[in-house]
């Protein structure tokens, strides 16, 4: 496993590199390319990231990728940009709060969870 600083420091260098927020998300997040799927193979070990600093350091690496590039054409959703996905009450409350305790918005929150590979948002 790759050290947590050392994670930071290549997303650091991807975020200035790389044209738009979209890229950056794809090069950090994707699912079998991407540089925490490949530094991070296990899902306990993924699950063990996103609890730092260095996770939140990253996330918002790209929140303000977003902030310089704006939303790109292929970075946003073509299909409507809307899902409806029905929610037991105790999933929506467990969701708001850990929410809240990134100091983000839901929408914000389970886009972040989505673009995780799988098993690491747990």
């Amino acid at each position: 496993m790759v050290p947590a600083i050392e994670l930071l420091a290549r997303a650091e260098e991807l975020a200035r590199t790389v044209p738009t927020w979209a890229d950056l998300s794809n090069a950090l997040f994707d699912p079998n390319s991407g540089l925490l799927a490949r530094a991070l193979p296990t899902r306990e070990a993924r699950a063990a990231f996103v609890q730092t600093e260095e996770y939140r350091q990253i996330r918002q690496l790209v929140t303000q990728a977003v902030g310089r590039s704006g939303l790109v054409p292929g970075g946003t959703p073509t299909g409507g940009g809307s899902l409806v996905v029905p929610l037991p009450p105790a999933v929506r409350t467990t969701l708001e709060k850990e929410a809240a305790a990134e100091g983000v918005g839901l929408a914000q929150w389970m886009l972040t969870k989505l673009s995780l590979p799988a098993g690491a948002a747990r």
